[in-house]
């Protein structure tokens, strides 16, 4: 791997940005807003970490940008029904390969200075990146991964440590101790868009233990209950539906409220 690919990773971010951002953009539905609209609720005023911030997003694949608008991805849109816990387990389900990698040293040792994370880093892929540069990548790593609650990262320089959490021990044992099928978050599986049938009965498996069908206009949700767990997970959904179905109906009031207005 040469050095322009290295570059490719985030290599500077504002953590308390990035959040900011992601929590703002749950309200704003599919299409998205303009990112000046962005800056201005959320008050980003920092310039020169904007768009360092955004390429963090989009590496991680939580929201995505045309440089004029920017939205949550289909996969960053799961998250707001989600506890801190479980955001954490599901994005490191979603860790991009190098920041897994990463990730996976850490945990394999339980804990790793900053320093050690460099060596490794170039000994894995690049001798050629600047100090520079190579500092900015793992500090935006662990600072994100910090976020994610699956480690906890102390100290500066030098002494800078890298610290796993009993989040980040369990996050990604749970998501390999998945069969194929489930490896999506009950939030990701009820967003999957499916194309619509022509047929109107739904067929299910002879062997389902007690099988639901939720189908809207967007997505059909098909799943087997087989534990109270399941139980959770179809709530999960209808949680999601209810929640759609309130923003459309506060857009079709302002639209209304626009057309008296006028």
């Amino acid at each position: 791997m040469n050095n322009e690919e290295n570059l490719k990773l985030p290599y500077h971010a504002d953590i308390p940005l990035f959040g900011k951002i992601l929590d703002d953009l749950k309200t704003s539905g599919k299409e998205g807003i303009s990112i000046s609209t962005l800056w201005v609720n959320i008050g980003g005023t920092n310039k020169n970490m904007r768009s360092f911030t955004i390429n963090l997003g989009k590496y991680v694949g939580l929201f995505d940008s045309d440089g004029k608008k920017i939205w949550l991805t289909d996969f960053g849109s799961t998250l707001q029904y989600m506890s801190k816990d479980e955001r954490g387990k599901a994005l490191a389900s979603k860790l991009p390969e190098k920041y897994l990698t990463m990730f996976k040293w850490i945990r394999n040792d339980g804990e790793l200075r900053s320093t050690e994370i460099k060596r490794k880093f170039i000994e894995t892929w690049s001798k050629n990146i600047s100090t520079p540069v190579l500092d900015r990548t793992v500090t935006t790593f662990l600072n994100y991964c910090d976020w994610l609650g699956i480690i906890t990262y102390q100290g500066r320089g030098n002494q800078a440590k890298a610290i796993i959490t009993d989040l980040g021990k369990r996050a990604l044992e749970i998501s390999s101790q998945k069969p194929p099928t489930q490896h999506l978050t009950p939030q990701e599986i009820g967003n999957i868009p499916v194309e619509p049938t022509p047929d109107t009965h739904l067929s299910l498996p002879k062997e389902a233990v007690f099988p639901i069908i939720i189908k809207t206009r967007d997505r059909i949700f098909n799943y087997d209950m087989k534990t109270e767990l399941d139980l959770k997970i179809i709530d999960t959904v209808i949680d999601s539906i209810k929640d759609d179905w309130s923003t459309s109906q506060k857009k079709q009031q302002s639209k209304k409220e626009n057309v008296k207005n006028e």
